[in-house]
Order: C-alpha cells, then structure tokens, then sequence
C-alpha cells in the first residue's frame, strides 16, 4: 500500500504525524476483533449512537430468510432482534440519531421505508410516483431533519424527504449520470453527491434546492462519499482504481490520493480519531488511513468481499459488512467456492 503525493497544507502538516505512525511500528493500528454471520446478501450497515446498537441490512435469497434488518450486538455482534421487511428489501441505511429513525432504501421496490427503531415498526413507506426508480443511498440532514436518496438513473436525481412527516417531498434534478453516494453539510446547507458516471462531485444548496458547482472527483469511479466537516474535506473511493481520493470541500482541490484495497466500495471518517476507512470488496479488506498524513495505517483481511462501513463515534468500534460470492453462473460453470466470511459483519476494536 502506498501514498500518491499532492501538494497540500494538509499533507504538510501532517508530516510529523506520518514519522509518528512509522516509528511506533502501527501499535496503536486496530485489530479485527471478531466476525458473525448474519442473514443472507448483506448490504449496508448503520449505527445507533444512542445505545450502540448495530443495523445491518440482509435482502435474503432463496432457501434463506430474508429480508430483514437485524439488530445486532456492538460488541458480541449477536443478533438480539430483527425487523421484518416483506417484498421490500432494503439495501442502503440511514439513522436520524435525534428521532432514532431508520431509513432504508428499498431498491427492488423503489421505495424508502422510514422505521421507528423504539419499536421497530414501519412508520412509512415512501415513494416518489414515478413508475419506475433505483433507490440507493440515503443520508439524514438532522438539523433539517430532511432526508436525501439517491435515484440511481441518466440523469440520476436526488429525493428528498421530510422526516417529520416521512413524506416525499421533491426531487433535486440533474445529478449527473449514475449518482450514488451522497454526504451532507447541514450547517451550510449543503449535500455533496458522486456522479459515478461523470467522474464529479456534485454539490447542492439545499435551501434553495440549486445545484451550485461540481468539479473533477479525482478519481475514475467514484462510487461513495464522507465528509469532515471540521477540515472542509471530502474522502472519496475509487471503485475502478483501488485509490481513495481527498478534496477540499469548499473547493473541489484535490489534496491527496491514498492506494488502498483493491475495489474500494463503503468510505466512513472518525473526526474523533482523525481515521479514515474503506471497505475493500475485491481485496476483501479494510484499510485504515490517518487523517493527518494520509498514511496508511493498516489494510485488515476480512476474508470476504468487504462493502460498506461505519463508526461508532463514542467507543472508535469500526462495523464492516462483508458479502458472499455470487452463486449465479453460465450453463456448465462451477459455482465459485463461498468465502470464508461471506455473509458477515466483523468488529475492528481500538
């Protein structure tokens, strides 16, 4: 694994820090704690800040159950409930840590259901109208309480939902080709979105519903997004190429590129720590980058194909959704051998 250097301020000042991690022979790096097998097809994963608690989504498939989104434990990793999602898969998650709502993004149905994670009960199911949508990403503007998702297309558009009522609201238009990940600035009103098949970043005014300026993301594919709000950065993966891409939010100058894992898939930023993550499906695997120097800090086998991450801000606990191979293949194809860890969730700890 290797550093692709950019002039930057941020690179500069982070030179001592880089010294650091090279001279304390990664002591302090995470270690993968444990794995669990949870469901069948996994997607995304989310975090409940409030009590610690796990989500992970499992559409399910033939001879397994399905779908469902579990509750796991945070440390254990034990599944203590599920949420029952009938003909309604979810793919994409995302929590409002203030109302402890779920939102999923059902992208076989083309709809969003909102949960209510006290009960665990469907509060809503959302749609657009349209007769036909990919929803896949979703992410909560708290402060807005506002909800974004993005409809996968050419052109691709950006629902928005109102999370008091749990209702579609509009669409942001014009979301370039393929849009898939998504970030939100709520104190400026800002949502920054990849435009996979563009190669940009796309960043809209949320109050007044304009699209404001796009630039370059850096990279050939980017395909997820996580913003720092405190150092007005963005970090992008680069599906295609195996880098994850650094850019100054409020300008699109790139700041630095990072090689990581091979297929670099989930992004998630721990302003805490200043730790950097992505989930590497191809190279199943995930890559710890220090926020200061870009350094990688350590790339952890998971031993399956790696897709989404998240942190728990409090306790640094990093969650990794893992896949299993595909079981669909040609007339007179052998399967490939299921991994290890398909199907899984692993805990990296401090």
């Amino acid at each position: 694994m290797s550093t692709i250097k950019i002039h930057s301020s941020h690179f500069k000042a982070g030179a001592l820090a880089a010294l650091v991690v090279a001279a304390t022979g990664m002591s302090h790096a995470q270690r993968l704690s444990k794995s669990a097998k949870v469901g069948a097809s996994l997607y995304e994963i989310a975090v409940d800040h409030s009590d610690g608690a796990v989500y992970v989504a499992s559409v399910g498939q033939q001879g397994n159950p399905g779908p469902f989104i579990y509750k796991l434990d945070a440390q254990t990793l034990a599944a203590v409930d599920s949420i029952a999602l009938g003909e309604a898969p979810g793919f994409g998650l995302g929590i409002n840590q203030k109302t402890r709502t779920l939102y999923t993004t059902n992208t076989r149905s083309n709809s969003v259901h909102a949960i209510d994670l006290k009960t665990g009960s469907i509060l809503a199911t959302i749609t657009n109208g349209a007769e036909s949508s990919h929803t896949r990403e979703v992410i909560v503007d708290e402060k807005a309480n506002k909800v974004y998702v993005s409809d996968v297309g050419d052109p691709s558009t950006i629902w928005v939902i109102d999370g008091k009522t749990n209702q579609y609201l509009y669409s942001l238009e014009g979301a370039g080709k393929t849009a898939t990940g998504l970030a939100v600035d709520g104190d400026n009103e800002l949502l920054y979105v990849t435009a996979m098949g563009d190669n940009e970043i796309l960043v809209y005014n949320t109050k007044t519903r304009e699209k404001v300026k796009s630039f370059p993301s850096g990279s050939e594919s980017p395909i997820n997004i996580a913003f720092d709000k405190k150092g007005d950065r963005l970090f992008v993966t680069d599906s295609k190429n195996s880098v994850l891409t650094v850019l100054k939010a409020s300008s699109g100058e790139l700041l630095q590129k990072v090689t990581v894992g091979e297929n670099p898939i989930g992004v998630s930023f721990d302003a805490g720590r200043n730790r950097i993550y992505t989930a590497n499906r191809q190279g199943q695997s995930l890559t710890v980058v220090d926020g200061s120097s870009y350094a990688v800090i350590k790339t952890l086998p998971t031993e399956g194909l790696s897709n989404t991450v998240a942190v728990h801000p409090k306790t640094g606990a990093v969650y990794v959704t893992n896949k299993q191979v595909g079981t669909r293949v040609r007339e007179g194809q052998t399967p490939p051998a299921p991994l290890p860890n398909g199907d899984t969730v692993s805990l990296i700890t401090p």
